[in-house]
């Protein structure tokens, strides 16, 4: 099996991050991942050739939710014949980034990616069929920094491009209320806590796109 594999991540000016990303592909097959390193790949999401895409639930150790833990949090099917397919993307708001301990890797080329005041990065995986210079298409829609362009072996090209994203205020009371409830889970636990982070799932929109929602468990002080 051959992979490749690029990490990102996003900061702001004073230099407060987010956890470090990395999207991984099979040159021999045309599946793609998208994991986090720093959360110790919890959870990940996968979008195989076939069509066939599915976001892997926490182990048990790790699972907050009701119940024992599923298999799959969402699955989903894409059809890989169409010429474009945004399945996927990781949205940081600004407010999330910290400045604290991180575990640290070599450095094998991370694309770091500045996040503007109150504002959001939005990091999208889109599947296409098409040729030529995307670049200046993509910035008109305000994806501003390309982090991959390469093609994949079944005829579809991998795009990884990032942008700024507005959160609406509503969306970040959301992510307060997540915020409070990771901290009741952890409430009785005697293990140190460090710098925790936390992963949210929004279901498909309109365009049957997922998204990872990547927030502190620590309000910022």
């Amino acid at each position: 099996m051959a992979m490749r594999s690029q990490r990102f991540g996003v900061h702001n000016a004073d230099g407060a991050r987010s956890s470090e990303w990395v999207v991984m592909w099979k040159t021999n097959t045309s599946d793609v991942y998208l994991v986090t390193r720093t959360l110790g790949g919890s959870m990940k999401a996968s979008l195989h050739a076939s069509g066939r895409c599915h976001v892997r639930a926490p182990n048990s150790q790790r699972w907050r939710g009701v119940g024992e833990a599923p298999q799959f949090l969402d699955s989903w099917n894409i059809d890989v014949t169409s010429n474009y397919q945004f399945p996927f993307a990781v949205v940081i708001p600004e407010q999330e980034l910290r400045n604290a301990e991180w575990a640290q890797y070599r450095d094998k080329g991370t694309t770091w990616i500045e996040a503007p005041r109150e504002k959001g990065i939005e990091v999208a995986i889109f599947l296409i069929r098409s040729d030529g210079n995307l670049l200046p298409s993509l910035k008109a829609a305000g994806w501003h920094t390309i982090i991959i362009d390469t093609a994949l072996p079944d005829g579809r090209r991998l795009l990884v491009a990032a942008g700024e994203s507005m959160i609406p205020a509503a969306k970040l009371a959301e992510l307060e209320q997540a915020r409070l409830g990771a901290q009741n889970a952890l409430a009785f636990s005697t293990e140190p806590h460090g710098n925790l982070r936390m992963l949210l799932l929004a279901g498909a929109n309109e365009e049957g796109t997922r998204k990872f929602v990547e927030a502190a468990v620590r309000p910022n002080e």
